[in-house]
Order: C-alpha cells, then structure tokens, then sequence
C-alpha cells in the first residue's frame, strides 16, 4: 500500500502544481495537468483498493470515507470536464483536496472502526457510504457554484478575460442544478441513517451529544433543499443558488471536522 500511496501523493502535487502553473491556457505545464490528476487518481484507487486487502475498507471510519469521497469527486471532475469543459479553476482545487483527503486516510484512516457484531453496524456502514457520496457530490457542486460565482463576478464587474474553458454561466448554472439535484436525496439518507444509528446506539441521549453535526446537517438539508424548491416554484438560480450550495458545502466540512475531533 506504502509504495501506492507516495506514488499517488507525488502525482497530486504535481498536479496542483501544473494547474497553478503559467498564466495561460496554453502554458506547456498545464497541458499535463489532466493527466497527472488522472494519474493521481488511479494510484489513489490503488491505495484504497491495497487497504481494502489490509482490511481497512472505507467504511470503518471517517477518514477512509472521506479518502474515498475525494477520489469519487477527482474522479467526476475528471469525466464532467473532457473536451470542451477544462474548468481548471476546478482542477487547481481538488487536486491539493485529493491529497489531503488521501494523506488522511493513510495515516489517521485505520484509527478508528465499526464493530462488526454491533446490532447498528449495518445502519452505521449504510450511513457511511451515503456519507461519502455526498461528501463527493457537495465538494463537485461547490466547486462548480464556486466557479459561477466567480465568472459571474467578473463579468458584473466588467474585469473580461480571454478563455478557452467553452462553459457558459448558464452552462454552470445547469450543472451546478444536476449535482445539488443528484446528491440532495443521497445526503439526506446519510442524516437520517445516521439518527437511527444514533438512536440504536444510545437513544436520544446520544443525538444530545452531537448537536454540533445535528444542526450543520440540518442547515446544509434545509439550504439544499431551499435552493431545489426556489427553482421549482420561483425559477430562483444563479448567484443566490450558489451562495445555498456554498453554506450547505461549508456545514458538510463542519460535520466532518467535528466527526475528525471526536475520533
């Protein structure tokens, strides 16, 4: 697993470093950026795969669920940003959060575990897993509300730069509309088995002590959820669906930096 992971590190450093880069599209070290993250995320399914043999697969804590959540998230930018959509910006980012994310799973992964023989041990991996797709599917859905904002902003403030990306703001704001749409019903899942995990663990005593993680899922549920029905009825999109996004992004880090203290 060792030899996979410094492989996989070293490639998501020089991914980040090829996206940041130059200044232009057509800078000789961009052009290797793809695919050095293409490359990143082959060896990080490797190490994921090598500590799966090793018996720690990625729901056995929260470290290895977000390992894997990045990766699915690397992995989506990958196949979402071929041809004529590089998004770059997008790139520049979850490139040094691929890294993070498998660094932590290497190393603070195996601290932690589900018992097998718990009676909530099947809730708790179903929550897991829910957890990580959302954790996926919000850090995509963020970086594209992230992109629009900043398009959008250059664009209100006049500040036109030479671009090659062939994504429109209204192209952004659709995508950005597919992912909240897809991972909305996936994290609402993740909460509800994780109160029932909860409630089998210790009853409603137990929610009491995570009140932290219990409000910022219900601040991210109610922001998602705010922003699929402004559109329904309202037509609400563009820059205030992206602020929504944002704050639900923002709780779900939260959740997860409360999740790391307590482990």
């Amino acid at each position: 697993m060792l030899p996979f992971f410094i492989l996989a590190a070293l490639a998501y450093g020089a991914a980040s470093f090829a996206y940041g880069a130059g200044t232009g599209e057509d800078s000789p070290v961009k052009q290797w950026a793809r695919a050095l993250l293409a490359g990143a995320a082959l060896l990080h399914t490797a190490t994921v795969g090598a500590q799966c043999v090793e018996g720690n697969h990625p729901f056995k804590s929260v470290f290895l669920a977000t390992s894997l959540g990045l990766l699915i998230a690397v992995v989506g930018f990958l196949a979402i940003s071929a041809k004529r959509r590089p998004m770059r910006a997008l790139g520049a980012v979850l490139a040094p959060f691929g890294l993070i994310a498998l660094t932590l799973g290497v190393v603070m992964g195996p601290a932690t575990g589900v018992g097998a023989g718990s009676l909530s041990a099947g809730v708790v991996r179903a929550h897991i897993a829910l957890a990580t797709v959302g954790v996926s599917g919000f850090t995509l859905a963020a970086g594209v509300a992230g992109l629009y904002l900043g398009m959008e902003r250059r664009l209100r403030t006049k500040q036109f730069q030479k671009t090659e990306t062939g994504i429109s703001l209204r192209g952004l704001d659709r995508l950005h509309w597919w992912l909240v749409l897809l991972v909305t019903p996936v994290f609402t899942l993740a909460i509800v088995t994780g109160a029932v995990a909860l409630l089998r663990e210790g009853g409603p005593a137990m929610l009491s002590g995570r009140l932290i993680e219990l409000v910022a899922a219900g601040v991210a549920f109610v922001a998602t959820s705010a922003a699929l029905i402004s559109r329904a009825v309202w037509g609400l999109r563009g820059r205030k669906a992206a602020w929504l996004t944002m704050v639900a992004f923002l709780c779900m880090v939260l959740i997860l930096v409360s999740y790391a203290l307590r482990s």
